[in-house]
């Protein structure tokens, strides 16, 4: 088999396995999922101070973050305290 045919077959393989973690991810509800809050305050602007969560759940690995505007939202319609 020729190198370039394995790599082939790697990547097919590897996009698979995404989207069966994609899908995974999507499915999970997240509940042992990790909460940290962050920000950067202290601009000359007041208006230019940024506060966002960032999320991570060990069960899906999925990570993300979220304008703490929304702070206890998780997914549309999941709200945690």
């Amino acid at each position: 088999m020729m190198i370039k045919d394995r790599v082939l077959e790697i990547k097919a393989e590897r996009k698979k396995l995404y989207y069966e973690l994609l899908d995974l991810q999507l499915k999970c509800e997240h509940l042992n999922v990790t909460k940290k809050c962050h920000g950067n305050s202290g601009n000359y602007d007041p208006s230019a101070d940024l506060y966002w969560i960032e999320w991570r759940c060990p069960d899906c690995e999925k990570a993300w973050t979220s304008d703490q505007s929304r702070a206890n939202v998780l997914k549309p319609g999941v709200v945690i305290d």
